[in-house]
C-alpha cells in the first residue's frame, strides 16, 4: 500500500509539473494570434485608403490593441518585375509585445496592388 501511494505521488507531482507548460504555450499561442489579427486590421485599414495617400513613408508606429505596431510602405524590390512598379507598394508590418518579461515580434509582409478599372 505505501509504495502504491509513493508511485502515486510520484505521479502526481510530475503531471502537475506538466500543466504550467501547456498553460504556457497556450498563452503564447493567443497572443500570436492576437498579434495576427492586429496586423491584418491594419493591412485592410491600409487597402481601405485612396492610393495617393499609400506613400513612401519612414516606419509608423502605433499601438493596436495592446500591441505596438510599425509600419513600413514602399516599392517592393522584385528581382522579375510582374507588374508596372508604380502600381505596386510593398506594405511590412511588425508587431511587438511583451509576455512574460519577453520581448516578442511578428513580421508581416503583404503587397498591394493599384486597380486601373
Amino acid at each position: 500500500m505505501v509504495i502504491a501511494m509513493a508511485i502515486l505521488g510520484v505521479g502526481l507531482v510530475g503531471s502537475m509539473r506538466v500543466f504550467p507548460v501547456g498553460l504556457r504555450a497556450s498563452q503564447r499561442a493567443e497572443m500570436n494570434s492576437r498579434a495576427a489579427i492586429a496586423a491584418q486590421r491594419v493591412i485592410e485599414s491600409l487597402k481601405l485608403r485612396p492610393w495617393d495617400e499609400l506613400s513612401d513613408t519612414q516606419a509608423t508606429t502605433e499601438t493596436v490593441d495592446g500591441f505596438e505596431v510599425t509600419t513600413a510602405i514602399g516599392h517592393p524590390a522584385l528581382a522579375v518585375p510582374l507588374i508596372d512598379p508604380a502600381r505596386l507598394k510593398s506594405v511590412e508590418i511588425t508587431v511587438r509585445w511583451a509576455q512574460d518579461t519577453k520581448p516578442h515580434e511578428l513580421v508581416f509582409l503583404t503587397y498591394i496592388r493599384r486597380d486601373d478599372t
